[in-house]
């Protein structure tokens, strides 16, 4: 049976002239090289080298072979060598909130190529259900989820835990305070609140309903544009998270912390369990 081994070797006996010179490149004796030129010739049941006065030459059918084989073990050399370096192309597909899509994730844009994944689709949810069924039914392979509850067959892994501010117009007398208390603002101020389904609403539900309060909301709007927008304008005041708040780059609008019965919403990483060790590790700058 011929070998790739000994065609390799058949063809550096030529490209060498010399059957020393080609041993001393493959790295064997010249003894066990002339065996395997003889195998081969056996074979092939010809005579693929002859000598001469100033070295070996191939015959017409050793001309053959070397031409032949010579494009075949290159391209072979090639398709090994791919092989060997070769990544499977994994497109990762990513759901979150709007304003983590915009304001959190791409911090973690970086962590993602260096773990391989070039390929990235992002996809911007309005609620932690559609995206908690997005990674249930592996439409999305990680979400981005805020103050997510616990869920039995995904894992929900925590990443860190901001504040809420308060957005408002400089003309506002907020803007003299240096403490800012969440119970004037729910009821003394109007509010311009994300509309439901929203955490970060929840949470400020929650906090008035714990405090027994009601706040004043005169306008609930999708996208955070066009909350700044009405604030901006004077029409009343928001409460936004810090990733949010503190990239508002308006000259008409300044941002405060709540000192005072401050709110949190908590950032959360959500994935199929058998996917931690792979996803993960992304957002380890977090935990």
């Amino acid at each position: 049976m011929i070998s790739l081994e000994q065609i390799r070797y058949f063809l550096e006996i030529v490209r060498c002239g010399s059957l020393n010179k080609a041993a001393d490149h493959l790295y064997i004796s010249q003894p066990s090289l002339s065996k395997q030129l003889q195998h081969l010739e056996k074979e092939l049941s010809c005579t693929l080298l002859i000598r001469r006065h100033n070295g070996i030459a191939p015959t017409s059918q050793g001309t053959l072979l070397y031409e032949q084989m010579s494009g075949v073990l290159d391209e072979f050399d090639r398709t090994i060598d791919g092989v060997r370096h070769f990544k499977e192309t994994h497109t990762l597909h990513i759901g979150g909130l709007g304003n983590l899509i915009t304001y959190f994730l791409p911090r973690y844009m970086e962590n993602l190529k260096a773990g391989g994944h070039n390929n990235v689709t992002i996809d911007t949810c309005f609620s932690n259900r559609e995206l908690v069924t997005g990674i249930e039914n592996g439409k999305l392979d990680v979400a981005l989820l805020s103050n997510a509850e616990p869920q039995p067959n995904i894992a929900i892994i925590p990443l860190m835990t901001e504040p809420l501010y308060a957005v408002f117009p400089i003309s506002h007398p907020l803007y003299q305070k240096s403490n800012i208390n969440f119970l004037d603002i729910v009821m003394q101020e109007r509010l311009v609140l994300y509309k439901d389904p929203c955490t970060i609403r929840d949470s400020i539900r929650k906090q008035c309903h714990r405090m027994k309060v009601t706040p004043n909301i005169i306008m609930e709007l999708d996208l955070t544009e066009s909350l700044l927008s009405y604030v901006s304008r004077g029409d009343g005041i928001t409460l936004l998270p810090a990733i949010v708040a503190t990239a508002i780059q308006m000259p008409s609008i300044a941002v405060r912390k709540i000192n005072r019965i401050p709110i949190y919403r908590e950032i959360s990483v959500a994935m199929k369990k058998e996917n931690i060790t792979a996803y993960l590790p992304m957002f380890s700058e977090s935990l």
